[in-house]
């Protein structure tokens, strides 16, 4: 086996295959390259950049970023508004690098520009009805973006295949002896920007994909209170949930990040009933009492295996 890494969306992204050639890495990092300034809304030269500085004004955008954005606000419909792309004015007053916390007003005044509902697509333009929303799809991007990765590796004659687009993982193929890639679910503690090895089980996915949020990273404590990086469309600050993490085993990647943040704020049983719901994922879920949930597929056509008995 092949592993090439590379640094880009602000994390480790990792690669594994039989074979790697230079020309196929080259063709995986100018996707990833392309991807990043698609989706960014920070570029001045992007896109999403002039939709949030239109004013309300229609803008003219490429074909694959408005279908994104069709298929972002679908996920933004399945949750009720729990997943929410217009998050962009609420997000930006936090800095979880730096631990600024937002004054309770400027959080409620952004609240107001928070609704999913006000987006407007076509085939080739977008419009905001609010001309002070603001669009963030990072909360999505890397699963489309992962899921892009595994077409560019296919294009280029791999057939087994792991990406880790820093913890949004997809596989295709198998392993090349015929059995699932392995994939484990990590610790869910902090890793004070140390990569965190430690894991608590495993998922066997021969071609599919893995996504985990939680609630232990980006974070930070302020006088004695902890704060994450889920908000919650509802009320601007930190989610407060019985879910420390969750994981979507899925299809697709796109599929994994559109649901894994709503599970957490749903809280355990009202992820579990949504996932009984959509029968087209299977979750994970780690309470704040260090107890697994999973939904009835997990060890039945999901391998699963805990690898810490006390949990």
């Amino acid at each position: 086996m092949q592993t090439e890494e590379f640094f880009l969306f602000d994390t480790v992204n990792t690669i594994t295959a039989p074979a790697l050639d230079p020309d196929t890495m080259a063709a995986v990092k100018d996707a990833c390259l392309r991807y990043e300034k698609l989706f960014s809304r920070f570029d001045e030269q992007s896109q999403l950049f002039r939709i949030n500085n239109a004013h309300g004004a229609p803008v003219d955008v490429d074909s694959e970023l408005a279908q994104f954005i069709k298929t972002s606000l679908a996920y933004c419909e399945a949750s009720n508004g729990l997943f929410d792309i217009t998050m962009g004015s609420v997000t930006r007053l936090w800095n979880f690098k730096n631990g600024t916390i937002p004054a309770k007003g400027d959080v409620h005044a952004a609240l107001e520009h928070v609704n999913w509902r006000g987006v407007h697509v076509t085939d080739s333009t977008v419009q905001l009805d609010d001309p002070d929303a603001c669009l963030e799809l990072g909360g999505i991007a890397k699963g489309y973006i992962a899921d892009g990765v595994l077409d560019v590796l296919a294009r280029h004659g791999v057939e087994h295949a792991i990406v880790n687009l820093g913890g949004n993982v997809a596989v295709m193929g198998g392993r090349p002896d015929g059995t699932p890639w392995q994939v484990g679910l990590r610790q869910p503690i902090a890793s004070h920007g140390i990569p965190v090895t430690a894991t608590f089980a495993a998922v066997g996915v021969a071609s599919g994909s893995v996504v985990t949020s939680g609630v232990y990273e980006r974070a930070f404590t302020s006088n004695g209170k902890a704060y994450h990086h889920i908000i919650d469309p509802r009320t601007g600050f930190p989610a407060e949930s019985d879910v420390v993490s969750a994981t979507v085993v899925s299809r697709t990647s796109l599929e994994g990040d559109g649901y894994s943040t709503s599970l957490i704020l749903m809280g355990v049983e009202g992820a579990l009933r949504f996932a009984a719901q959509h029968p087209e994922i299977d979750i994970v879920l780690v309470d704040a009492q260090g107890r697994v949930f999973a939904t009835p597929g997990i060890g039945n056509r999901v391998p699963f295996r805990l690898l810490n008995s006390e949990k």
